[in-house]
């Protein structure tokens, strides 16, 4: 007696392969998660707001200064005349890169200077006070043996 083996007609590729893989993902609209704001202007990280940064150094600090009992003459070694691009010192010339606002008293500048034939770059923070008549500059991580001196401002 012979077996006659009885074969299953095999089935289609496409429904094997069907039956095991995951039903097709659902598309879902994106979810839009609003950011807190901060009364201060901030975004609800806990930070304050950031400094405003501009290319014209603010008018109330513009002007010429000198040290206290200095005389205001341009042979003065401490005199500065600033302007809205530029800050002119007794031998060297500084044109504004960027200037950060943190006050409406304080400023953080950054000067492509030029002097007696060299060039450098430099960063420092010019602080009002008594009514903006005194200008102080301060050193900053990128300046750092610039000693705080007072200027008057010149008439």
């Amino acid at each position: 007696m012979t077996k006659r083996l009885r074969l299953m007609p095999a089935l289609p590729l496409a429904l094997v392969a069907a039956g095991c893989s995951d039903p097709a993902p659902t598309e879902t609209a994106p979810v839009e998660t609003a950011i807190p704001v901060e009364p201060d202007g901030g975004i609800g990280d806990g930070a304050g707001p950031p400094m405003a940064s501009r290319d014209a150094i603010p008018a109330s600090f513009r002007g010429v200064w000198d040290i206290a009992d200095g005389t205001c003459n341009p042979a003065s070694d401490l005199r500065m005349d600033i302007r809205d691009d530029e800050i002119e010192f007794y031998e060297s010339l500084g044109k504004v890169t960027s200037v950060e606002v943190e006050s409406p008293d304080a400023i953080v500048v950054s000067l492509a200077m030029s002097g007696e034939g060299e060039n450098w770059e430099v960063t420092s923070r010019y602080v009002l006070s008594e009514g903006g008549e005194v200008l102080t500059p301060f050193e900053t991580e990128s300046n750092p043996q610039y000693k705080p001196i007072p200027r008057k401002r010149c008439s």
